[in-house]
């Protein structure tokens, strides 16, 4: 018998055209979280910040588990599962900020020393938990978003632009230091990979040109970009090539075939063997649930929900 998918619940929200931030915020979110759905996980399609005023409880992202108290805030990417559980009777007060980053960042950010796909690889590395005692500046960050969403103030979507474009920054610089920290800064010859990756994945990519894009032997380059990236040039590369796929699907009409030439395959097997792979499905099914609900994940049984509403 096979063995049952853990239950997952897929929350989707609307960010209105023009705007980065929708705000989750008010009295009807001091509640006590997590009645009813037990420990069943959920996941968004934009990055959750969440700001606990006053509560205990557990916070669950993917297989770790957190215990959160008061003036602590959250910072979990699209496509993390992850839930929130109060403590048994304990009435918690948490807000919530929605944010299309990926949008954000490639339209209002620049940076001479990382790409804007650099900059989201480390934005949605993991979901995490902080205090505000510890991390004070992107606590005060956070608190400024949400009182420019409440009061909605002359000029607050520019202000919410500059914070957020504040926010991203002491996320880049948080994970230079965790880096640093354990030895594992990433070197230039990553960075100068992962570019050569996201401009030139439609072509007919080489592990050995990269390598000597980079100037290094084959061996040493594959040997160094493992233990950087934790996990192999050809599986980073099919990584990109796949997310660009999922784009064009949910972007037009075009045939599977032809989408699978666009990103750099040269047989709709090697394509769909790929896409199968990451997603844990093939791009026809792929397509045909992603018109239904929007999103899919493999691993979990998935039912799609529209994000909660406070009463």
């Amino acid at each position: 018998m096979a063995k049952e998918k853990t239950r997952l619940e897929f929350r989707f929200y609307d960010i209105p055209k023009g705007d980065y931030v929708l705000p989750k915020l008010g009295k009807g979110w001091e509640q006590e979280y997590g009645i009813g759905y037990g420990r069943m996980l959920h996941f968004h399609n934009y990055l959750e910040i969440g700001y606990c005023y006053h509560g205990r409880g557990e916070l669950l992202i993917e297989d770790r588990t957190y215990v959160y108290g008061d003036r602590m805030f959250t910072v979990i990417p699209e496509n993390i599962p992850h839930t929130t559980i109060s403590a048994p009777g304990n009435i918690c007060k948490w807000e919530f900020l929605f944010v299309d980053i990926k949008n954000f960042i490639r339209t209002e950010m620049g940076s001479d020393d990382l790409s804007t796909d650099e900059i989201l690889r480390i934005i949605n590395k993991r979901g995490t938990l902080k205090t505000a005692q510890n991390h004070p500046a992107l606590n005060e960050l956070i608190l400024k978003i949400i009182d420019e969403c409440r009061n909605e103030n002359m000029y607050y979507k520019e202000s919410i632009k500059g914070y957020l474009k504040a926010f991203v920054i002491e996320v880049l610089r948080l994970d230079e230091e965790r880096e640093k920290a354990g030895g594992q800064k990433i070197s230039q010859f990553i960075r100068k990979a992962i570019e050569y990756f996201t401009t030139h994945y439609a072509e007919d990519v080489k592990i050995a040109d990269v390598a000597a894009h980079c100037g290094l032997s084959e061996s040493h380059f594959r040997r160094n970009f493992e233990n950087s990236m934790h996990m192999k040039p050809v599986d980073y590369l099919n990584m990109i090539r796949v997310d660009e796929a999922c784009r064009l699907i949910r972007s037009g009409d075009r045939s599977i075939e032809h989408i699978g030439l666009a990103v750099g395959y040269d047989t709709p097997s090697t394509f769909i063997r790929n896409f199968k792979k990451l997603t844990g499905m093939t791009p026809q099914k792929w397509r045909k649930i992603q018109k239904e609900s929007g999103m899919v994940r493999s691993g979990y049984h998935i039912s799609a929900q529209k994000g909660w509403e406070a009463d």
